[in-house]
């Protein structure tokens, strides 16, 4: 179990074989959320954060749906995602989504 006062770690990712950044993120666990609106993502991925407070967990997702998503959290961060990047780093916590950079 993470730590209970740290965000989790949520790394979207349109196909987990393919792109996921493991030599960057230590996957403690891989959700592939039934989801078909922005809202049933946003729901799904935060009662996950909510169980892997301190972890970070894979979400595979589309990424049109991912967009959506952020854009409906108002996740912040340095600079948006590029359209085509294979990945999508967020922290999670109770004060919302916060956008991490992809260049670290």
């Amino acid at each position: 179990m993470g730590d209970l006062q740290c965000p989790a770690t949520m790394i979207f990712v349109a196909d987990a074989a393919d792109s996921l950044p493991t030599s960057r993120f230590r996957v403690a666990q891989v959700l592939f959320p039934d989801v078909h609106t922005p809202g049933d993502l946003v729901g799904a991925v935060e009662s996950t954060a909510d169980e892997y407070r301190g972890e970070c967990v894979a979400v595979v997702a589309p990424r049109a749906l991912v967009n959506e998503a952020l854009t409906e959290t108002s996740a912040h961060g340095s600079t948006p995602p590029a359209t085509d990047a294979p990945w999508v780093a967020v922290e999670v916590d109770s004060s919302g989504w916060k956008l991490l950079p992809t260049n670290w």
